[in-house]
């Protein structure tokens, strides 16, 4: 029964490693895609930030409902490049 529960165990730990490791990696380039990013106003409009990051608007609007803050402006969206690098640290 022991070896059976390790066994299982392990099989577990190493499914969390994995799925942890995939989340760093996906957050790794996300970052290293925002830092080629440049703004002069310190911001990038929403369908920019879809385009460059390669996301869906789907993704996006999950980020907003964990606290990344658009700025609605005319009509048009924008975000902080400086709110983008918080949220993903």
């Amino acid at each position: 029964m022991a070896d059976t529960t390790d066994a299982l165990t392990a099989m577990v730990a190493r499914g969390l490693i994995e799925d942890i490791s995939q989340k760093l990696n996906e957050s790794l380039e996300i970052q290293k895609k925002l830092l080629k990013l440049e703004s002069k106003t310190g911001e990038i409009r929403q369908t920019k930030l879809i385009d460059d990051l390669g996301i869906s608007p789907n993704t996006l609007k999950v980020w907003n409902e964990q606290g990344l803050t658009p700025i609605n402006r005319g009509g048009s969206v924008f975000y902080l490049l400086e709110d983008l690098h918080k949220f993903y640290y």
